[in-house]
């Protein structure tokens, strides 16, 4: 029997096969979505996406902060956005539907890969993962960056397939292609798989699976098809390069901030479960215009060093140059810190930056949703059992490949290593499959190895770092749970007794968070507790002098008092600190004016400044 016959029978039993398999998989996947929505999910939205979102629907020009955004999710949001009029919060059941046919997906390619089985618990352990339901549900771009990934390998693939007529055949590594670039400007750090999915077409696609027409050479035409795949991503990737120069005059990929990241990876003071960043970056980015500020942070930053002004490329090669730097002033703790990360890539603890993921990451693990640590064992103990089967495998060990590299250039946080599980899970998968084999077979003796082996990697994923995890853990919940999700938003809906008793913990667990000091010191001063009040401010100060809001705020409480000198002092030292301050401004100017009445002016001015966060 030829290859074409027998892969037009496989491909027509395919057809004729029970897809309920494929129909549980979807329905595990997304009922575990729409339970975590209705029951664990917070009403929380991260703006950072809708906000630009919306400025493009109005046609506002967002000027710079277009080469920190996705460039395919941000037009996704406003596609949605001005086509359906969608409201915002119904976008998770959006990502949760996508979500789940990524398990369907999953499902496919461990199907060709490995088998139906190994393809069927891969996707039922993705498709109950719980941290990834949780990054699903924020408004950002993982879930697309998995399906696109998916597609990719999917079509790569196929590509060992025999499709009939020379001109169909052309079409699945165009596919390939296109879907990678897709996943390219969703995160640029897919880049890192095109010379991967290259070598796949030109080194380990069998020669005889490219049946040809016309008396061509088997090499030639996987160089064609390698070129196709290749030539098909730069294509969509560089239309993102052509915009970024039309509209910045500056030669950015896709998106600026691999500098910024790699600093925040490497630089001093970066561990392997935080990275390193300004002083007081946080702080400094409550009450911007804009959401995830930082980007603009550090722009400002760069061109206070520079002298300059700066390109947003310029920039990123400012950052990238200084964490090089803080690498060769101490080669060997940076040695350190990338075999640390290696090991946290697989560890079982999620790192969150975003407040409510973490909350509801928390939530999480009294319900029984699939663990990191016990994919990352399994996957881990199928990557050692299933190597000598390298060669067939090698997409899928290559995708693993990228983003534990990725990680490692930059940051191994849950999201940076998101992408990577889906292709742990089919490894984790096939160990289970062949431990249940051993099992089957009565060969304990020889599952006792491997076995032993997996308890050792579930021990090391789940206990590794364990003392650097328990402090990291602590600040996470007084700065994300008591300071982010419950003092600062009490005080926003002017509950300023609760705001009180939360910051209270916050403070209690990080005595020298400053942010939580500012917002105690707010609310006790609306509450008329000027002598608390004035001890927060002056420790917010001495915690955060290069800031301008402890001075601000304490200029305002001192004007609350009728201590005009006192007050004058200190809001001075608010606008040279931050010139821009309009309320600032405005009460300095009450106070040069020594109006009549002013007293009573100035408390409204006072009460909107102390409500509005700064």
């Amino acid at each position: 029997m030829t290859l074409r016959a027998s892969c037009l029978i496989r491909l027509k039993k395919e057809s004729h096969q029970d897809y309920k398999a494929y129909l549980i998989v979807f329905l595990v996947a997304f009922s575990a979505r729409i339970f975590f929505l209705t029951c664990i999910d917070e009403p929380t939205l991260f703006f950072k996406y809708p906000f630009f979102a919306d400025k493009l629907i109005t046609t506002a020009d967002i000027g710079e902060r277009l080469v920190d955004l996705s460039p395919f999710y941000l037009y996704f949001m406003a596609l949605l956005k001005k086509s359906l009029g969608i409201d915002w919060s119904y976008v998770k059941f959006v990502h949760s539907f996508v979500g789940a046919m990524n398990c369907v997906l999953l499902f496919a390619v461990g199907s060709r890969v490995f088998r139906r089985e190994v393809g069927f618990l891969a996707a039922l352990m993705s498709g109950i993962y719980g941290n990834l339901i949780i990054l699903e549900s924020t408004l950002e771009p993982t879930v697309f960056v998995l399906s696109f990934n998916l597609l990719t390998v999917y079509f790569l693939l196929r590509v060992r397939e025999d499709f009939g007529p020379l001109g169909r055949r052309w079409v699945v590594p165009l596919l390939g292609g296109v879907f990678a670039g897709l996943s390219i400007i969703t995160k640029p750090n897919f880049l890192l798989f095109l010379p991967l999915g290259t070598v796949w077409l030109i080194f380990t696609t069998p020669t005889q699976t490219l049946p040809l027409q016309g008396g061509g050479q088997g090499g030639g035409r996987r160089l064609s098809y390698a070129l196709v795949f290749c030539g098909a991503a730069l294509v969509i990737m560089m239309s993102v390069t052509a915009r970024n120069y039309i509209k910045l005059h500056d030669f950015v990929l896709v998106t600026a901030d691999a500098g910024k990241v790699f600093f925040h990876g490497n630089g001093k003071g970066a561990t392997a479960l935080e990275g390193t960043g300004l002083p007081d970056e946080g702080f400094a980015e409550e009450g911007a215009g804009e959401p995830d500020y930082a980007h603009v942070l550090y722009r400002n930053t760069a061109e206070k060093h520079a002298g300059k002004k700066l390109s947003p490329s310029e920039s990123s090669k400012f950052w990238a140059r200084r964490a090089l730097s803080d690498i060769l002033s101490d080669p060997a703790s940076y040695v350190t810190l990338e075999v640390k990360k290696l090991f946290y890539f697989f560890n079982d603890y999620e790192m969150h930056y975003i407040a409510s993921a973490y909350k509801e990451y928390k939530a999480s693990r009294s319900l029984p949703f699939i663990r990191y640590g016990v994919i990352a064992s399994l996957g881990l103990l199928g990557m050692i059992l299933s190597f000598r089967d390298f060669r067939k495998l090698y997409l899928v060990y290559g995708v693993v490949f990228i983003y534990v590299l990725s990680g490692m250039i930059f940051l191994v946080q849950s999201r940076y290593r998101t992408p990577a599980v889906p292709y742990l899970c089919l490894f984790a998968g096939q160990a289970l499959f062949i431990l249940k084999e051993m099992v089957v077979e009565r060969r304990l003796r020889t599952a006792a190895v491997p076995m032993i082996f997996l308890a050792v990697l579930f021990f090391l994923t789940n206990f590794y770092y364990r003392g650097e995890i328990i402090g990291v853990d602590q600040w996470q919940q007084a700065t994300k749970i008591h300071y982010q999700m419950g003092g600062h938003r009490l005080f926003k809906e002017g509950a300023y007794e609760e705001s009180i008793a939360e910051l209270d913990k916050s403070i209690a667990i990080a005595l020298n968070f400053s942010p939580a000091y500012n917002i105690r010191g707010k609310a006790y001063s609306i509450l008329g507790k000027h002598k608390e009040a004035l001890e927060d401010f002056n420790k917010v100060i001495s915690l955060s002098p290069g800031l301008p809001k402890g001075y601000r705020n304490l200029g305002f409480l001192h004007l609350l008092k009728g201590d005009n000198e006192a007050a004058r002092f200190y809001l001075l030292k608010a606008l040279v600190l931050g010139p821009h301050d309009a309320k600032v401004k405005e009460a300095l100017s009450a106070l040069e004016s020594q109006q009549e009445g002013f007293h009573e002016e100035t408390q409204g001015i006072l009460r909107k400044s102390y409500v509005a966060p700064d």
